[in-house]
């Protein structure tokens, strides 16, 4: 089912599957895709009873731009008014790539919130000043060109060089639904997010750590980086796997995530 919500006098789609009143794991997606990129996990926690709920940022799927840069704490706040809805006082965090800027920035503005997390694919370290001007010229290239060409030159570099059938053309459909504005914005908002290393070993939550062995937007150190700085934080690196494992070898990672998160938000 969908559900929308309202965070700050702005529409924004939620996806949830479960059981009502169970224990809540709140997904946020990679860039520059959207909710039903989730699908395979998402029914993975539902059957294991778990409450699964994911959102359209801001500029994707079924959430309508913000037309300004979309911080990442702004993010983090629509995932808290998320829990609000569903009447959810902590959840389990989950965030791959963009998502997982998201999850750090939940971290920060609501610690007592997160009951535990799953970083698939991501960094905690801030953007180098060469990173935020390609951000900027993409955003630029969505804007005036479309979301299309932005999406072109960024969607092949998502997966391994050799994915499994479909999965590329199930990327393409799903970057279909970003929009121009959406991905200025986002990427924007990506280059503005501070570092988030010193933040780690003062994690309380259990965290797993996901990397795709052949990730060809983000490198291992980064991830062990995660893993070494948050306190007894697990990392598991998934063979043959790109930048969306989950997506890739969904029968490896669901197990490990639904593990994780069915021991740890019922601790």
């Amino acid at each position: 089912m969908h559900l929308a919500l309202l965070h700050e006098g702005h529409p924004a789609l939620l996806r949830i599957e479960g059981p009502a009143g169970a224990p809540v794991a709140l997904f946020f997606h990679p860039f520059p895709l959207h909710a039903d990129v989730w699908d395979e996990m998402l029914s993975a926690c539902a059957a294991s009873g778990l409450c699964a709920a994911a959102l359209d940022a801001p500029g994707f799927g079924g959430t309508p731009p913000l037309g300004r840069p979309l911080a990442m704490e702004q993010l983090a706040a629509l995932g808290a008014c998320a829990l609000d809805a569903l009447g959810a006082r902590r959840g389990a965090i989950v965030g791959c790539s963009m998502g997982g800027y998201a999850a750090m920035a939940f971290a920060r503005l609501f610690p007592e919130r997160m009951s535990a997390v799953a970083l698939l694919a991501t960094k905690a370290s801030a953007d180098t000043e060469e990173a935020k001007k390609n951000r900027e010229r993409q955003a630029q290239l969505a804007l005036s060109r479309g979301a299309g060409a932005a999406v072109a030159e960024f969607a092949p570099k998502l997966l391994a060089p050799d994915p499994p059938p479909g999965v590329r053309r199930r990327v393409e459909e799903l970057a279909a639904r970003a929009t121009a504005q959406g991905i200025a914005d986002a990427l924007r908002g990506m280059a503005m997010r501070p570092d988030s290393v010193p933040d780690l070993p003062g994690w309380k939550a259990p965290a797993l750590v996901i990397g795709g062995e052949h990730d060809q937007l983000m490198p291992r150190t980064e991830l062990e980086t995660l893993a070494k700085k948050i306190p007894k934080a697990r990392f598991e690196m998934i063979s043959g796997a790109g930048h969306l494992p989950f997506l890739e070898k969904p029968s490896v990672v669901a197990p490990l995530l639904t593990a994780h998160l069915q021991i740890r938000v019922r601790d």
